[in-house]
C-alpha cells in the first residue's frame, strides 16, 4: 500500500462538483433569548459551523434535501432538527436549553456528538483542565478521569490504560490520525504527541475499532490542536503559557499562533520542556538509602513544535501540518550494581493532511480525506552510548462518507489504510524488522425512534504482517529463524441505544464485537531489554526445561465481546453518570512473569523473563461520577472506578489497578476559583502469577486559579499543590513499582494568556 495511491484518490475526489445552491441561516439563542456565539452547527454530521458573535449561523446545503440539523453548545442540551430544503433561502432559529453539565462535541465521534449523547462513556479534557493537569507524558495526564491509569514508566513515558487495557490495545490519535510511534512496542517507548498545545484530549472507553481499527479494541484517545481547521480563519488568535514544578525543576513554555483572511489560514505552535530528576517521599528501593530523596535517572528534555495552512472555501477545505518532536528522557534503574543508566533519545517527524468537499453530490453532505505519514527513530543509550536503535515509518489513509438520510437511517461509511514499516537495529534488536498493512472498509448509521438514538457499524478490515528472518540463541545454539507472518481478516460489529427516558436521564447500552491480530513484539520477541529490565519472549515460542523452541502454532487472534451500560443524571440537585461494562476476550495476549531468569534459557545475567502468552480472560469495569452544588461558591465532585481482570481458567491478569476512590471540594467566586481533593487508592492483592501486591496510598492535591480580562486577551495565574501529604505511592499498573515511586511533594505554579 502506497501513501501515493490515497492522494490520487483525493484528487479523483475533487474533481466532483458541489450542488450546493440553498442557503440554511438563523439564530441560536438560550432560553431567554441571549444569544449564543460559539455554538456548534453541522448537518448529518458532515457540513459545520459555529455561530458568530450575535449567535447567527448561515450553512450552504445542496437543493431539495431532507437533512438532519444538530445544534450543540458546551453547557446546553444538544437539538436535531429534521428539515426538508428546497431552494434559496430557509430561516431556522434554534432555542438551546441549558443544563449542568458540560457538554463538549466529540470530533472523535462519527456523528459529532457530544459525550452526554454516546452509547459508551467519554470523557474529554478541556484547554483549561489540561493546564492544571499536565505533565511531561499523556498517561500521567490522564489518569485522573474515571477508569483510566497510567502505566507510570519514569518521567518520560506512561502510556494511558483503559479498563485494564493498555499499548496495542489502546490507539492514541492526533486530529484522527494514529501518532506513529514505537510506543505501542514497549513500557519505555513515549507516546509522541503533546498535550500542552492541545484544545482538548477525548477518551473513548471500550472498543473504537469501528472506525479506527485494529489497534483500538480498548479504547481511544485523541488529542485535538488547531493544526487543522475546517472553518474560515478571519483573525489572529493564540495563546502562551508558562509553568515551573518544584518537584523536579521542571520548566515549560509553550505557545501558538493562529490567523487568516477568511479563505487562507495558517498555524504554528511549540513547546520547550525541561525538567531534572524528580523529588521522592523516600528511598526508591527499600532499605538503599543511597537512594533517598530523589529518583535517579528520571530526567526529561523535550522539544515539540508544528506548522500548518489550509484554504476554507464556501463548500471545501484542506489543511497541510508539519511537527518535529524531539525528547531525551531516563528510565529508572533497578539499583542493582553495575547496572548501566538507561536513556532514550528519540526524533519525529510528522505530516497530516487534511481535506474534505460539502455536499459533493446527492445523497453525500461531505466527502472527507485524511491522510498521515510519520518518520520516528529512537536511539537507546547505555550510559551515553546508543546500542540499539527503533525505526518506525507509518503511512496512513482514510476516505470518509457522511450520507444523507437513507430513509432515517444517516451516517458514514469509508475506506482506511496503514502501513507500517518496523526495524530494529543493535545490540537489543528484539523483534526481527516487519511490515504490517491493514486494508478496511466500515460503516456506521444512526436514527432516532421518539425517545431513543440508535446506533449500528461494522468493519471488515485485512490485516498482514510480514517478518523478516531472526536469529535465536538458545541453548541449542544460535540459529536463523523465519517467522511465520500472520495474514487475518478481522470483522468488528456493534450496536448501540441512548434512550432518553426523561428530560434529566439518559441511558445508553451498546454491544461490540471486536477482533484484534497480534503485533510483531507479541509474537517475535526474543532478547534481553534493559529499559524494561526484563528478557522478553514472545508466544511464537515454548519454554522447555530451559530451551526455547519456535512454535509458530500460537497466533491467534482476539476476539473480544464488550457490553457496557451507562447510566447519566444531566440536571437537577447533582449530576453524574454510572457505567457497568464486561468484556470477555478469547485468546489475550499478556506478558507472563515466568518465575525463571535469563541465566535458566541459557542467557546471560538475571533478569526476570516475561512471554507474551494467550488465555481467555475477563474484564469487569464500573465507574462513578457526580457533581453536587451547594450553592454558587461551593460545590463536591466525587470519582470512583474499579476494574477486575481475570483469567477464565483461574488466575489474575498482571498489572490492573485496584479500586480507587476520589473527592474534590470547590470554590468558585467571580475570577477566583480554588479545590482541595483527594484520590484513594486501595491495595491491590488480586495479582497475577509471581507478581507481588501492592500497597494502597492516598495523594492529596490542591489548586487556586485566577482568571481576568484585558482588552486584548484573557490571563490565567494558577497555583496546584501535587502529593502534599508526600506519600511513598507505587502505582500497581507500574513495572518500575519496586524501585520508582511517583514524585513527592510538589507545586506548580504557571501563567497562561489567551487572545
Amino acid at each position: 500500500m502506497k501513501l501515493a495511491l490515497s492522494y490520487i484518490a483525493l484528487a479523483v475526489a475533487g474533481t466532483c462538483s458541489p450542488v450546493m445552491a440553498a442557503q440554511l441561516e438563523g439564530q441560536i439563542t438560550d432560553n431567554n433569548g441571549t444569544p449564543l456565539p460559539g455554538a456548534h452547527v453541522s448537518i448529518d454530521g458532515g457540513n459545520k459551523t459555529t455561530s458568530d458573535a450575535q449567535g447567527r449561523y448561515k450553512l450552504s446545503i445542496a437543493d431539495n434535501s431532507h437533512v438532519h440539523l444538530h445544534v450543540s453548545d458546551d453547557n446546553f442540551r444538544h437539538t436535531d432538527h429534521d428539515l426538508q430544503i428546497t431552494t434559496g433561502f430557509v430561516t431556522q432559529d434554534i432555542s438551546l436549553e441549558q443544563i449542568m453539565m458540560e457538554n463538549i462535541v466529540i470530533t472523535a465521534s462519527p456523528f459529532l456528538r457530544s459525550a452526554m449523547e454516546s452509547t459508551t462513556p467519554i470523557s474529554v479534557m478541556t484547554a483549561d483542565e489540561l493546564k492544571l493537569n499536565i505533565a511531561p507524558s499523556l498517561g500521567d495526564t490522564l489518569e485522573k478521569l474515571p477508569g483510566v491509569q497510567a502505566s507510570h514508566f519514569g518521567a518520560g513515558a506512561s502510556r494511558p490504560i483503559i479498563r485494564g487495557m493498555s499499548g496495542p490495545r489502546v490507539l492514541v490519535l492526533e486530529n484522527g490520525l494514529s501518532v506513529g510511534d514505537a510506543s505501542t512496542v514497549s513500557a519505555d517507548h513515549a507516546v509522541t504527541t503533546e498535550a500542552g498545545t492541545a484544545q482538548q484530549i477525548e477518551l473513548l472507553r471500550g472498543p473504537g475499532s469501528l472506525l479506527y481499527g485494529n489497534g483500538a479494541i480498548g479504547g481511544v484517545v485523541n488529542v485535538v490542536n488547531n493544526r487543522v481547521d475546517e472553518r474560515a480563519v478571519d483573525e489572529l488568535s493564540g495563546n502562551f503559557g508558562s509553568h515551573y514544578v518544584t518537584g523536579n525543576n521542571g520548566r515549560t513554555v509553550n505557545g501558538e499562533l493562529n490567523g487568516g483572511n477568511g479563505k487562507f489560514n495558517w498555524h504554528l505552535d511549540g513547546t520547550h520542556r525541561e525538567t531534572d530528576d524528580f523529588d521522592i517521599a523516600g528511598n526508591a528501593i527499600e532499605n538503599q538509602s543511597k537512594t533517598h530523596g530523589s529518583l535517579a535517572n528520571s530526567q526529561l528534555k523535550l522539544d515539540d513544535y508544528a506548522a500548518g495552512v489550509g484554504y476554507t472555501g464556501d463548500d471545501s477545505f484542506i489543511s497541510i501540518s508539519g511537527a518535529r518532536t524531539e525528547s531525551n528522557y531516563g528510565i529508572p534503574g533497578r539499583g542493582v550494581e553495575g547496572d548501566p543508566d538507561i536513556t532514550i533519545d528519540l526524533k519525529k517527524t510528522a505530516w497530516q493532511l487534511h481535506s474534505g468537499l460539502l455536499d459533493p453530490f446527492s445523497g453525500v453532505s461531505k466527502l472527507r480525506f485524511d491522510a498521515g505519514y510519520t518518520d520516528y527513530q529512537h536511539a537507546e543509550q547505555e550510559d551515553g552510548v546508543a546500542d540499539t536503535f527503533f525505526y518506525n515509518k507509518q503511512s496512513e489513509a482514510r476516505l470518509s462518507v457522511n450520507n444523507t438520510p437513507w430513509g432515517e437511517w444517516q451516517g458514514v461509511m469509508g475506506l482506511h489504510a496503514i502501513h507500517r514499516d518496523f526495524s530494529v537495529r543493535g545490540e537489543e534488536a528484539l523483534t526481527p524488522d516487519s511490515k504490517t498493512d491493514t486494508v478496511a472498509a466500515f460503516i456506521v448509521q444512526e436514527r432516532r425512534i421518539d425517545d431513543f438514538r440508535i446506533e449500528l457499524g461494522g468493519r471488515i478490515e485485512h490485516y498482514r504482517l510480514d517478518p523478516n528472518s531472526m536469529k535465536l540463541q538458545t541453548l541449542a545454539g544460535t540459529q536463523d529463524y523465519q517467522p511465520e507472518g500472520v495474514s487475518d481478516n478481522n470483522l468488528t460489529l456493534s450496536a448501540g441505544i441512548v434512550w432518553d427516558f426523561d428530560p434529566a436521564y439518559n441511558l445508553g447500552l451498546s454491544f461490540e464485537r471486536a477482533e484484534r491480530s497480534a503485533t510483531a513484539e507479541e509474537l517475535y520477541s526474543f532478547g534481553a531489554h534493559d529499559a524494561t529490565q526484563s528478557f522478553e519472549v514472545g508466544s511464537q515460542f515454548m519454554i522447555e526445561n530451559g530451551n526455547v523452541i519456535p512454535n509458530s502454532d500460537t497466533s491467534d487472534k482476539e476476539i473480544a465481546n464488550n457490553i457496557d451500560l451507562t447510566l447519566r443524571k444531566l440536571e437537577g440537585a447533582w449530576t453524574g453518570s454510572l457505567s457497568l461494562a464486561y468484556n470477555r476476550v478469547n485468546d489475550f495476549y499478556y506478558e507472563k512473569d515466568t518465575g525463571l531468569v535469563a541465566s535458566d534459557i541459557g542467557e546471560e545475567g538475571d533478569l526476570p523473563v516475561y512471554q507474551f502468552t494467550q488465555g481467555d480472560v475477563e474484564l469487569y469495569s464500573v465507574e462513578a461520577q457526580a457533581k453536587i452544588p451547594f450553592n454558587d461558591t461551593w460545590s463536591l465532585d466525587l470519582l470512583s472506578d474499579y476494574t477486575r481482570g481475570k483469567l477464565v481458567d483461574g488466575g489474575n491478569l498482571p498489572l490492573i489497578s485496584p479500586m480507587r476512590f476520589g473527592s474534590t471540594l470547590n470554590f468558585d467566586l467571580q475570577d477566583w476559583h480554588a479545590d482541595v481533593g483527594v484520590m484513594a487508592y486501595a491495595k491491590q492483592t488480586d495479582t497475577a502469577e509471581n507478581e507481588t501486591d501492592t500497597a494502597g496510598y492516598a495523594l492529596v492535591d490542591s489548586a487556586v486559579t485566577y482568571h481576568f480580562a484585558t482588552e486584548n486577551g484573557d490571563m490565567m495565574f494558577y497555583v496546584k499543590g501535587n502529593n502534599l501529604l508526600d506519600q511513598d505511592a507505587r502505582p500497581h499498573t507500574s513495572l518500575l513499582k519496586e524501585y520508582s515511586p511517583l514524585m513527592g511533594r510538589s507545586v506548580m505554579i504557571g501563567v497562561n494568556y489567551d487572545f
